[in-house]
Protein backbone atom coordinates (compact mmCIF):
# COMPACT_ATOMS: atom_id res chain seq x y z
CA UNK A 1 0.00 0.00 0.00
CA UNK A 2 1.34 3.42 -1.01
CA UNK A 3 1.46 5.66 2.05
CA UNK A 4 3.24 8.55 0.38
CA UNK A 5 1.89 12.07 0.93
CA UNK A 6 0.01 13.13 -2.21
CA UNK A 7 0.81 16.75 -3.07
CA UNK A 8 -0.74 19.16 -5.57
CA UNK A 9 1.30 22.26 -6.48
CA UNK A 10 -0.67 25.43 -7.32
CA UNK A 11 1.40 28.31 -8.72
CA UNK A 12 1.21 30.34 -11.92
CA UNK A 13 4.99 30.33 -12.45
CA UNK A 14 6.06 27.32 -14.50
CA UNK A 15 9.69 27.37 -13.43
CA UNK A 16 8.77 27.42 -9.76
CA UNK A 17 6.34 24.53 -10.16
CA UNK A 18 8.92 22.47 -12.01
CA UNK A 19 11.55 23.26 -9.39
CA UNK A 20 9.20 22.18 -6.61
CA UNK A 21 8.42 18.94 -8.42
CA UNK A 22 12.13 18.11 -8.69
CA UNK A 23 12.66 19.02 -5.03
CA UNK A 24 9.74 17.00 -3.70
CA UNK A 25 10.47 13.98 -5.87
CA UNK A 26 13.76 13.61 -3.97
CA UNK A 27 11.77 12.66 -0.89
CA UNK A 28 10.57 9.06 -0.94
CA UNK A 29 7.57 9.89 1.27
CA UNK A 30 6.07 12.47 -1.10
CA UNK A 31 4.32 12.03 -4.44
CA UNK A 32 3.45 15.05 -6.62
CA UNK A 33 0.11 14.13 -8.18
CA UNK A 34 -0.61 17.30 -10.14
CA UNK A 35 0.08 20.94 -10.95
CA UNK A 36 -2.38 23.84 -11.12
CA UNK A 37 -1.73 27.16 -12.86
CA UNK A 38 -4.34 29.15 -10.92
CA UNK A 39 -6.83 28.90 -8.08
CA UNK A 40 -9.71 27.62 -10.17
CA UNK A 41 -7.58 24.85 -11.61
CA UNK A 42 -6.42 23.98 -8.07
CA UNK A 43 -9.99 23.55 -6.81
CA UNK A 44 -10.92 21.40 -9.80
CA UNK A 45 -7.82 19.21 -9.52
CA UNK A 46 -8.37 18.62 -5.80
CA UNK A 47 -11.76 17.17 -6.72
CA UNK A 48 -10.19 14.93 -9.35
CA UNK A 49 -6.96 13.88 -7.64
CA UNK A 50 -7.81 13.99 -3.90
CA UNK A 51 -4.36 15.12 -2.75
CA UNK A 52 -3.42 15.14 0.92
CA UNK A 53 -1.79 18.57 0.69
CA UNK A 54 -2.00 21.53 -1.69
CA UNK A 55 1.02 23.82 -1.88
CA UNK A 56 -0.83 27.07 -2.60
CA UNK A 57 0.52 30.33 -3.94
CA UNK A 58 -1.53 33.41 -2.98
CA UNK A 59 -1.33 35.75 -5.98
CA UNK A 60 -2.59 33.88 -9.02
CA UNK A 61 -4.74 35.02 -11.96
CA UNK A 62 -8.49 34.50 -11.80
CA UNK A 63 -9.29 32.83 -8.49
CA UNK A 64 -6.53 33.73 -6.03
CA UNK A 65 -4.99 31.40 -3.48
CA UNK A 66 -7.05 32.73 -0.57
CA UNK A 67 -10.39 32.10 -2.28
CA UNK A 68 -9.18 28.77 -3.65
CA UNK A 69 -8.17 27.71 -0.14
CA UNK A 70 -11.58 28.68 1.22
CA UNK A 71 -13.35 26.58 -1.44
CA UNK A 72 -11.07 23.59 -0.98
CA UNK A 73 -11.52 23.56 2.79
CA UNK A 74 -15.28 23.84 2.35
CA UNK A 75 -15.70 21.24 -0.39
CA UNK A 76 -12.80 18.88 0.35
CA UNK A 77 -12.10 19.10 4.11
CA UNK A 78 -9.76 16.09 4.06
CA UNK A 79 -7.26 18.03 1.93
CA UNK A 80 -4.92 20.35 3.81
CA UNK A 81 -3.61 23.59 2.32
CA UNK A 82 -0.09 24.88 2.89
CA UNK A 83 0.55 28.41 1.66
CA UNK A 84 3.92 28.74 -0.11
CA UNK A 85 4.43 32.38 -0.98
CA UNK A 86 6.79 35.34 -1.09
CA UNK A 87 4.51 37.35 1.24
CA UNK A 88 5.33 37.61 4.93
CA UNK A 89 2.83 40.40 5.54
CA UNK A 90 0.57 39.65 8.50
CA UNK A 91 -2.55 40.54 6.49
CA UNK A 92 -1.87 37.76 3.99
CA UNK A 93 -1.09 35.30 6.78
CA UNK A 94 -4.27 36.22 8.66
CA UNK A 95 -6.40 35.88 5.52
CA UNK A 96 -4.99 32.44 4.76
CA UNK A 97 -5.71 31.34 8.33
CA UNK A 98 -9.26 32.58 8.00
CA UNK A 99 -9.60 30.71 4.71
CA UNK A 100 -8.52 27.48 6.41
CA UNK A 101 -4.84 27.04 5.57
CA UNK A 102 -3.04 24.71 7.99
CA UNK A 103 0.37 26.18 7.31
CA UNK A 104 2.27 29.09 5.84
CA UNK A 105 5.85 29.03 4.58
CA UNK A 106 7.93 31.44 2.51
CA UNK A 107 9.36 30.58 -0.89
CA UNK A 108 12.89 31.41 0.24
CA UNK A 109 12.72 28.77 2.98
CA UNK A 110 15.19 25.88 3.08
CA UNK A 111 14.01 22.81 1.10
CA UNK A 112 14.06 20.77 4.30
CA UNK A 113 11.61 23.24 5.87
CA UNK A 114 9.20 22.87 2.94
CA UNK A 115 9.27 19.09 3.24
CA UNK A 116 8.84 19.29 7.02
CA UNK A 117 5.87 21.63 6.58
CA UNK A 118 4.20 19.26 4.12
CA UNK A 119 4.66 16.36 6.53
CA UNK A 120 3.25 18.36 9.43
CA UNK A 121 0.07 19.52 7.70
CA UNK A 122 -0.48 16.11 6.11
CA UNK A 123 -0.46 14.69 9.64
CA UNK A 124 -3.16 17.10 10.80
CA UNK A 125 -0.80 19.53 12.49
CA UNK A 126 -0.18 23.18 11.67
CA UNK A 127 3.04 24.75 10.42
CA UNK A 128 3.64 28.44 11.01
CA UNK A 129 7.23 29.54 11.66
CA UNK A 130 7.30 31.32 15.01
CA UNK A 131 8.23 34.70 13.50
CA UNK A 132 5.24 34.56 11.15
CA UNK A 133 2.89 33.40 13.91
CA UNK A 134 4.03 36.31 16.05
CA UNK A 135 3.17 38.71 13.21
CA UNK A 136 -0.34 37.38 12.79
CA UNK A 137 -0.94 37.36 16.53
CA UNK A 138 0.07 41.01 16.69
CA UNK A 139 -2.44 41.73 13.94
CA UNK A 140 -5.23 39.95 15.80
CA UNK A 141 -4.40 41.91 18.93
CA UNK A 142 -4.65 45.22 17.05
CA UNK A 143 -7.96 44.26 15.48
CA UNK A 144 -9.42 43.21 18.80
CA UNK A 145 -8.21 46.45 20.41
CA UNK A 146 -9.89 48.70 17.84
CA UNK A 147 -12.85 46.33 17.36
CA UNK A 148 -13.17 47.08 13.67
CA UNK A 149 -13.21 43.65 12.08
CA UNK A 150 -15.08 40.41 12.69
CA UNK A 151 -12.85 37.34 12.74
CA UNK A 152 -15.73 34.91 12.82
CA UNK A 153 -13.50 31.96 11.96
CA UNK A 154 -12.00 32.04 15.45
CA UNK A 155 -15.25 32.71 17.31
CA UNK A 156 -17.39 32.13 19.35
CA UNK A 157 -15.92 34.42 21.99
CA UNK A 158 -17.23 32.51 25.01
CA UNK A 159 -16.31 28.82 24.88
CA UNK A 160 -15.36 27.11 28.13
CA UNK A 161 -11.68 28.02 28.08
CA UNK A 162 -11.83 28.17 31.88
CA UNK A 163 -12.03 24.36 31.72
CA UNK A 164 -8.55 24.03 30.23
CA UNK A 165 -6.14 22.18 32.48
CA UNK A 166 -2.65 23.42 33.27
CA UNK A 167 -1.23 20.80 30.91
CA UNK A 168 -3.59 21.80 28.10
CA UNK A 169 -2.47 25.42 28.52
CA UNK A 170 1.14 24.25 28.27
CA UNK A 171 0.30 22.34 25.09
CA UNK A 172 -1.44 25.27 23.46
CA UNK A 173 1.50 27.54 24.34
CA UNK A 174 3.76 25.08 22.54
CA UNK A 175 1.42 25.14 19.51
CA UNK A 176 1.58 28.95 19.44
CA UNK A 177 5.37 28.65 19.54
CA UNK A 178 5.21 26.57 16.33
CA UNK A 179 6.18 23.22 17.85
CA UNK A 180 5.23 19.84 16.36
CA UNK A 181 3.61 17.08 18.42
CA UNK A 182 7.00 15.37 18.66
CA UNK A 183 8.65 18.55 19.90
CA UNK A 184 5.82 19.17 22.40
CA UNK A 185 6.14 15.64 23.71
CA UNK A 186 9.88 16.08 24.21
CA UNK A 187 9.48 19.48 25.86
CA UNK A 188 6.78 18.34 28.29
CA UNK A 189 8.21 14.83 28.86
CA UNK A 190 5.05 13.08 27.69
CA UNK A 191 4.24 10.77 24.76
CA UNK A 192 3.08 11.95 21.35
CA UNK A 193 -0.16 10.04 21.90
CA UNK A 194 -0.76 12.02 25.08
CA UNK A 195 -0.07 15.26 23.20
CA UNK A 196 -2.66 14.30 20.57
CA UNK A 197 -5.19 13.57 23.31
CA UNK A 198 -4.57 16.98 24.90
CA UNK A 199 -4.96 18.69 21.51
CA UNK A 200 -8.25 16.90 20.86
CA UNK A 201 -9.55 17.94 24.28
CA UNK A 202 -8.57 21.58 23.99
CA UNK A 203 -10.07 21.88 20.50
CA UNK A 204 -13.34 20.61 21.92
CA UNK A 205 -13.23 22.93 24.93
CA UNK A 206 -12.37 26.00 22.83
CA UNK A 207 -14.96 25.02 20.21
CA UNK A 208 -12.55 25.49 17.30
CA UNK A 209 -11.85 23.29 14.30
CA UNK A 210 -8.07 22.98 14.28
CA UNK A 211 -4.77 23.84 15.95
CA UNK A 212 -4.37 27.09 14.03
CA UNK A 213 -7.71 28.47 15.17
CA UNK A 214 -6.92 27.32 18.72
CA UNK A 215 -3.59 29.17 18.67
CA UNK A 216 -5.16 32.36 17.34
CA UNK A 217 -8.00 32.15 19.86
CA UNK A 218 -5.65 31.49 22.78
CA UNK A 219 -3.45 34.52 22.07
CA UNK A 220 -6.42 36.74 21.16
CA UNK A 221 -8.03 36.05 24.54
CA UNK A 222 -4.89 36.17 26.63
CA UNK A 223 -4.63 32.47 27.49
CA UNK A 224 -1.01 32.40 26.28
CA UNK A 225 1.42 34.80 24.66
CA UNK A 226 2.85 34.86 21.14
CA UNK A 227 6.55 34.27 20.95
CA UNK A 228 7.03 32.90 24.49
Amino acid sequence: MDNRIRVLIADDHTLLRQGLVKLLELDAEIEVVGQAVNGRSAVDLVGELTPDVVLMDINMPGLNGIEATRQIRQDYPHTSVLALTIHDDEEYIAEMIRAGARGYILKDSEPSSVIAAISRVAGGESFFPSNLMEKVMERFHRLVAINTEDYSSVEPILPGFEELTKRELEVIQCIVNGMSNKEIASSLFISEKTVKNHVTNLLRKLDVLDRTQAAVYAVQHGLVKAGD
